[in-house]
């Protein structure tokens, strides 16, 4: 099963002329040829509204159908998305199992969570690549935005970031660590679920790592080479109490 090529960007030529994809990436992706992938559908990239509604090109991808007003965590969106990662046969699977195959068949935990939380605690021996960076609250077009931050999540203020924001470099950052199409095993915080087609997907919970993944197929990276670890480093660190590693502060870049 392949992505199917929607209007907006196949109007773009696909992959290799959308914009925000660095020419290392780009270099990348066309070098490995061996790698045997069953892509997703090549989606649409979109993000924030324009002044008539609709979504206008950003750094993530989102499925053919996707309504145009809706945003990469709407609704219909992640309905979409769970049901290509189901067709393409997205295996989710247990920190113990991602333990042991980092360990013998060589895969590579992929931690995207924002660099500061990536620094504070992950499962050991991860890379990390941020889905999501941390928002700059400095910015006058985000002081709106902080200011919410600010009052719903207090026990942010003084931390790393407020809030966060798409990170148009994500994509570069997992070829720092890995060759394109290599075995990943992805994860977040808490993991996340993908829902069951019966109750049309709306037992589903989306999680940056989900979304991720899908990024990843959608470009291109075989599926087959993908995992999803359930859970997340919740239960990696509190339930199964493996092994964690931490970023010291003199070496945070």
């Amino acid at each position: 099963m392949a992505f199917s090529i929607s209007t907006a960007a196949s109007t773009r030529g696909g992959y290799e002329k959308t914009p925000n994809v660095s020419e290392k990436t780009m270099k990348m992706r066309r070098a490995t040829k061996s790698v045997n992938r069953r892509a997703l559908s090549t989606p649409t990239r979109m993000s924030k509204t324009d002044e008539d509604g609709y979504w206008i090109p950003g750094p993530f991808l989102r499925p053919e159908g996707s309504p145009k007003a809706e945003g990469y965590t709407g609704k219909t969106v992640w309905k979409l998305m769970q049901k290509e990662l189901v067709e393409v046969g997205l295996e989710q699977i247990t920190p113990t199992s991602a333990k042991d195959m980092t360990e013998t068949q060589g895969w590579t935990l992929l931690d995207v969570r924002p660099y500061p939380d990536y620094c504070k605690r992950h499962c050991w021996g991860a890379v990390n690549a941020q889905y999501y960076v941390g928002m700059d609250a400095t910015d006058p077009k985000n002081w709106g935005k902080a200011a919410l931050s600010a009052m719903i999540f207090p026990e942010r203020v003084g931390g790393a970031y407020l809030n966060v924001t798409e990170n148009e470099n994500f994509l570069d950052e997992v070829l720092e660590s890995v060759e394109w199409g290599s075995k990943l095993i992805v994860y977040d915080d808490a993991g996340g679920v993908i829902g069951e087609e019966g109750v049309d997907f709306e037992n589903g919970v989306q999680t940056p790592s989900l979304m991720a993944i899908y990024e990843l197929a959608a470009r291109g990276w075989g599926t087959e080479n993908l995992m999803h670890m359930a859970g997340g480093l919740l239960f990696w660190d509190e339930v199964d109490r493996f092994d964690c590693g931490e970023v010291a502060e003199e070496d945070e870049e």
